[in-house]
This record gives structure tokens, C-alpha cells and sequence, in this order.
């Protein structure tokens, strides 16, 4: 956790030097169909991130590492075509909550 807080403080700064006076944030989510953790910046607000569907932005980081941590199913299935999976094939996917997203703002316009 400690490196994304580092990760997150050295684009600040960077940004700072460079004179930089738009939005950007720095974001962290579990991807949990690949079972990775993953890290971005970009020059949008935390309600403007990237993602095709829900999310929820959060202030929080220990949450999210922790539920990559406890994921003991991570990269087991290949997400290839489900229809290919024996037992999956016509079956209704299951609800999933939208994914929690750790933003920190690192622009001069939080």
C-alpha cells in the first residue's frame, strides 16, 4: 500500500513542477475477473475515471489490497468464452457489486 501512496505523492509532485493546473487522478482497483491489481492516472475527476460500468470511488486503499490479498481464486480460469466452460454454458451471470476505486487527487484542481 505504502508504494501506491509513494506512486500517488511522486505524480503530484511531478505534476507540480511541470505547472500543471488541470484535474488528474491517481486510481487503484482489483480487477477481480483477471485477479490482478491494477494502477492509473488520468487528467479526469475521480466521477469521470475511465471504466465502461459502475464504480465507487473511495478514499480507502487497505479495503481493495486487501480483498486482492484474499482472493484465492485468482487467475484459476481462463476468461476466454464462458460457453467453452463446462457447467457455465446458458447460465445467468451472477450480480456483482460495481468495484470499489481508491482515487487521489494529484492535479492542482482536486
Amino acid at each position: 500500500m505504502a508504494a501506491f501512496e509513494r506512486t500517488a505523492a511522486a505524480i503530484r509532485e511531478r505534476l507540480r513542477e511541470r505547472a500543471f493546473t488541470g484535474v488528474a487522478t491517481f486510481y487503484v482497483w482489483h480487477d477481480e475477473q483477471a485477479g490482478q491489481l491494477w494502477c492509473s492516472t488520468g487528467s479526469v475527476s475521480p466521477d469521470a475515471l475511465p471504466f465502461g460500468g459502475a464504480y465507487v470511488a473511495s478514499g480507502h486503499l487497505a479495503p481493495i489490497v486487501g480483498r486482492f490479498l484474499a482472493d484465492s481464486e485468482r487467475s484459476r480460469l481462463a476468461w476466454s468464452d464462458p460457453d467453452d466452460v463446462p457447467g457455465l454454458s446458458g447460465r445467468a451471470e451472477p450480480e456483482v457489486a460495481p468495484p470499489a476505486v481508491r482515487v487521489s487527487g494529484v492535479g492542482a484542481s482536486k
